[in-house]
């Protein structure tokens, strides 16, 4: 056996000599590229791989390298159970069974935001907040005692997003009776904050529905609707450097048109997916630059598409596909190049109910 930079290694019976690679293009070309769980078992190689891989620095590289459209999967929880599948029509069916780090059943865990490996979620029967990769079986509870934290089930939004210091945050937006409550979490100091909200802004009131947040750039996105048909709709931007809020007009479909948003990051771009009409209902790909939405795509005409307010639609940009999650557990793949559309993972009340896209990353949940 002979010793390298403090890792031990032997050559084949052969006496076949392996290249010395060095550490250094181990640790900054290879190990970055592999997926995440062969990282955890290259923690156990040797200590010097476990303080390098365990770097803020590593975390970071490998989280770029993973948050590719190809890489993404299909994280579902269900009555029974919580499983990882893939993206790819002939590995669907292997999943990647998960254990929940908390004492409540699986269909008692609601999924609020997704961002690098890390979910937010809520325990429905206490409404407490936390913060969890499922891969890694890294989580915090993030609610306290001074009842922050604390998830109001279809009144609150959340989103996690990534600030300036590259510290990962959850801003939860809070609606009591008359005014909007705004506290944002760090994963870096484990504490809460309060945020001012728009003044003289009326999206407290329980006519407006809340999207959760996605994260693109530097701003965190929420679609803000009126419930009734042809109500008012307006996407809300938070800063996340300045920490502050504006408004943004939302794509123009035409005069008292019944209208739908899905707000999807698409290669660090802000696009939304604009759901039209009423029973011929239409749908649209909209892209934000320059403070201006341009149409860069109209949906080819499928058969069937599921109603936009029950579902969410999420674009996986590498193979041209859109995933469309119902809210009973379906999701649909709709296929751009070849015009169809056909059911993915069918709903089973056994095992998903609800799904969002996921990304395996080393990325704990706390820094503590």
């Amino acid at each position: 056996m002979k010793k390298l930079k403090g890792c031990l290694y032997s050559a084949s019976e052969s006496n076949t000599k392996l290249p010395d690679l060095g550490p250094d293009l181990i640790m900054s070309e290879i190990l970055p590229r592999l997926p995440a769980k062969c990282v955890g078992r290259a923690k156990k190689v040797c200590k010097e791989w476990l303080s390098c891989i365990s770097s803020k620095e590593f975390v970071m590289m490998h989280c770029r390298h993973m948050c590719k459209g190809s890489r993404q999967k299909i994280l579902s929880i269900g009555q029974e159970s919580c499983f990882i599948s893939s993206t790819t029509v002939d590995l669907v069916d292997e999943k990647t069974m998960i254990t929940l780090p908390f004492h409540v059943r699986p269909s008692d865990v609601w999924i609020l935001s997704s961002l690098n490996g890390l979910l937010c979620v809520c325990l429905r029967n206490t409404f407490e907040m936390l913060i969890w990769n499922p891969l890694i079986r890294s989580c915090i509870n993030i609610s306290d005692s001074k009842s922050y934290g604390f998830f109001k089930i279809y009144s609150d939004a959340v989103g996690l997003y990534i600030d300036s210091s590259n510290d990962y945050r959850v801003l939860h937006i809070k609606r009591g009776r008359f005014t909007v409550d705004v506290m944002a979490y760090s994963r870096r100091t484990s504490h809460w904050k309060r945020i001012p909200f728009l003044q003289k802004r009326h999206y407290h009131t329980n006519g407006y529905v809340w999207s959760g947040g996605t994260f693109c750039e530097d701003g965190l996105y929420f679609t803000v609707f009126q419930f009734w048909l042809a109500g008012d709709i307006v996407i809300i931007r938070f800063d996340v450097n300045t920490e502050t809020f504006s408004e943004i007009g939302f794509p123009y479909v035409g005069n008292g048109e019944t209208c739908q948003g899905n707000l999807v990051n698409m290669n660090n771009k802000l696009h939304v997916f604009v759901s039209h009409g009423f029973i011929d209902m239409a749908v649209d790909l909209w892209r934000y630059e320059g403070e201006h939405w341009s149409k860069v795509m109209l949906f080819p005409k499928i058969s069937y598409i599921p109603t936009p307010v029950w579902c969410s639609i999420t674009h996986v940009s590498s193979e041209e596909k859109c995933f469309v999650m119902t809210d009973w557990g379906e999701v649909y793949e709709i296929d751009l190049n070849k015009k169809t559309c056909d059911l993915f993972i069918p709903s089973d009340w056994n095992h998903a109910i609800r799904t969002a896209m996921y990304v395996e990353t080393i990325v704990p949940a706390s820094l503590q």
